[in-house]
């Protein structure tokens, strides 16, 4: 059985594909023909993504509530993560009927039941009441949903036993602590997988060589190396970086702090480096443009495909693309005496 990680990031993966589609068939959310309408979890999408009730509509009766609230824009991290939420809610229903299966409705576990069963680690810390993946290895040591060691599992099966004889297991408790766990994953997700498919998507499509942070080991800077996002077209000859970061009004400040320095580190070290960064969430005017002071493209996620094609155009040589170049150097002084 696959863990509830490993659950949700198949079904984001599957949920991106799905707006993907619907983005073709309603023009990026600005008119809803028919046809978009006809299959039922793009109903669901565009619903939620409006901020809707999700309710068991005809194509016919959700192009009238669209029409309704057409001034409500698309919310793209609420449209996608409900299909993600809708299916792997079912999924916690799984784990939990296996744990009770395996615990004789959690009245007692074996060791090795625990050790065997790392999966259903979330339902174990649920059932428990112990808070946090973090406490429950501080309490019985080396375990998470891929591995529990033998030690581990004997000392949750202790506890767990005495715990079950002393209290009541209540399923719609554990249901509402995983739901927690869920929504961390899905706004981990959110931040790693489903901003950054919808720019590599982009990218494709405009036909823009790309390498992603996972296939090279950094871009040379000034001060030191490290990873973008995306580089282009790749980090032994990059023309173009990309960062693509949500961001909430408290947090802004710092983020930009960090993202511009890492701007400043490689647009240095590369003169004709152009620097992009995606925004998505809350970022206030004024830290965006403090960041248009340093990155060449300060987009909002929404516009990633006329931005692509830009990226496409300095490739063919349209330096007037090129807003910033960045005069940065280290130099040691030669009359040091340290």
């Amino acid at each position: 059985m696959k863990t509830l990680y490993e659950y949700a990031t198949e079904v984001m993966l599957v949920s991106i594909d799905k707006y993907l589609d619907v983005v073709k068939k309603t023009s990026n959310f600005t008119a809803f023909p028919p046809e978009s309408l006809n299959d039922a979890d793009a109903r669901d999408m565009i619903l939620a993504g409006k901020s809707l009730l999700v309710l068991d509509y005809s194509p016919e009766e959700c192009a009238r509530e669209l029409e309704r609230v057409s001034s409500i824009k698309f919310d793209i991290e609420k449209g996608v993560s409900y299909y993600v939420y809708k299916h792997a809610r079912k999924h916690i229903q799984s784990l939990i009927e296996k744990a009770k299966e395996v615990s004789e409705n959690f009245s007692c576990v074996s060791p090795n039941t625990i050790h065997t069963h790392p999966y259903l680690l979330p339902i174990w810390i649920a059932a428990l009441a112990i808070g946090s993946k973090s406490n429950f290895k501080a309490i019985f040591g080396s375990a998470d949903d891929h591995y529990i060691s033998q030690p581990a599992a004997q000392r949750v099966s202790n506890y767990a036993n005495d715990f079950f004889k002393e209290h009541t297991i209540s399923v719609v408790e554990i249901t509402e602590r995983v739901e927690r766990t869920l929504e961390g994953i899905v706004r981990d997700l959110v931040g790693r997988v489903l901003f950054e498919s919808i720019v590599e998507n982009a990218l494709v499509k405009a036909e823009v060589p790309f390498m992603s942070e996972s296939e090279y080991d950094g871009i040379e800077g000034v001060v030191y190396k490290f990873r973008a996002d995306f580089v282009i077209p790749d980090n032994n000859n990059p023309l173009a970086f990309i960062e693509v970061r949500k961001s909430s009004s408290r947090h802004a400040s710092l983020y930009a702090k960090d993202k511009m320095f890492g701007s400043i580190n490689w647009k240095g070290k590369h003169e004709n480096l152009l620097g992009i960064i995606v925004t998505e969430g809350a970022w206030t005017n004024e830290t965006l443009a403090t960041m248009s002071k340093v990155f060449d493209y300060v987009v909002p996620l929404s516009d990633v495909e006329t931005l692509a094609k830009n990226i496409k155009k300095y490739l063919e040589g349209d330096n007037s693309i090129l807003k910033w170049i960045i005069h940065f150097s280290i130099d040691e002084n030669p009359n040091a005496n340290i």
